[in-house]
């Protein structure tokens, strides 16, 4: 889709500098004069600062686009691409037109040249951006579009997974046998156990209504869920978990910290001797522009390779990827498999 849309841009560069130069070349009378050396260096002029300019405003809107990417911002990136792209237009305009008379001291730069080119420079900035944006908006209502639909069918692929965690017969069945265990030893822990139980399937429930869960939500099912692996294999298995606070509104998928915690349980071994430690932690980068996610935990794979087609990582990465967040990174070294996501930030109203 954005090849597609820069081959269509560069196409309406094209035909919009060939017309923009038809109609100075018919508009202004040009036609009509006798082809004399002045005439000549105006038409080398004007072509070459119609390029420089509207490649400089392409430029200048790609700046805006990254900077203000949402629907939301189109009518601020669109009025600071004008200004921007008029004031760039104004400066090259002076310089390779003027550029000469000014040097030799036939013109002096002043208010009378600024204003000279102010409005052509300012409409013809208007004309590139106004063409560009609609092209580029076109094709986002077309990416949005698509990406509704795979997002839809996405979601009820979820839910099927989901409906398959909640009714998962060696999740419920290993469950019962814990609290089986604990009823006649511990009571308390029993009772503890059917809480976080109901949690853990409380949370699988709601997540069938919603697509994106708050860090903060994710964190408290991830403790409901551990603490059910923690009955369960006692000094095994441990978690650790380093968040920031003021990234606890942050989004992410639903059940991404789910199937994370699975992934570690499912493929690697579990033991008082070895234990296998899982860690959550947020940190920056791009100074601060964007917040990450890690799930981290120490390699023991077991020796016999668990069955998998990986299913899990796959979801989330189709999930990230959908909501523009492509940078999902996954690596497995130095004794450690870690996940790293892209928290996405909460739009204020």
């Amino acid at each position: 889709m954005q090849k597609e849309l820069r081959r269509l841009e560069q196409k309406v560069m094209l035909v919009g500098i060939l017309l923009f130069l038809c109609a100075w070349f018919f508009g202004t009378g040009v036609y009509l004069q006798p082809f004399t050396r002045a005439v000549q260096k105006d038409v080398v002029f004007i072509v070459l600062m119609t390029v420089i300019q509207w490649m400089l405003v392409r430029k200048i809107m790609a700046v805006y686009r990254k900077s203000y990417p949402d629907y939301s911002k189109t009518l601020s990136r669109i009025i600071l691409s004008i200004i921007s792209g008029g004031m760039v237009g104004l400066l090259v305009g002076i310089l390779i037109y003027d550029g000469i008379p000014l040097l030799s001291g036939e013109r002096k730069f002043g208010m009378a040249l600024v204003t000279e080119n102010f409005g052509p420079m300012f409409f013809f900035s208007a004309m590139v951006v106004g063409a560009h944006e609609v092209m580029y908006n076109f094709y986002e209502l077309r990416r949005i579009d698509k990406e509704r639909e795979v997002l839809k069918k996405a979601h009820l692929q979820s839910q099927l997974d989901s409906l398959k965690n909640q009714v998962n017969p060696h999740f419920l069945f290993n469950s019962l046998n814990t609290l089986l265990s604990l009823i006649s030893i511990s009571p308390a822990k029993a009772e503890a156990f059917v809480l976080e139980l109901s949690s853990v399937y409380r949370y699988l429930l709601q997540s069938n209504e919603k697509q994106l869960a708050t860090l903060e939500e994710e964190l408290k099912f991830a403790h409901s869920y551990f603490h059910l692996l923690k009955t369960r294999y006692e000094e095994g298995i441990d978690l650790v978990i380093s968040v920031d606070p003021q990234y606890l509104d942050y989004l992410v998928p639903s059940l991404t910290l789910q199937l994370l915690l699975e992934n570690a349980v499912k493929h690697n071994v579990i033991s008082t001797t070895r234990p296998l430690k899982i860690s959550i932690t947020t940190s920056v980068q791009n100074d601060g522009n964007e917040v990450l996610l890690t799930v981290s935990n120490n390699l023991q794979k077991k020796t016999q390779a668990v069955p998998s087609n990986q299913t899990g990582l796959t979801n989330i990465i189709s999930k990230f990827s959908l909501l523009n967040r492509e940078n999902v990174l996954i690596t497995d070294k130095d004794n450690h498999f870690t996940v790293t996501l892209p928290l996405i930030k909460k739009q204020t109203a």
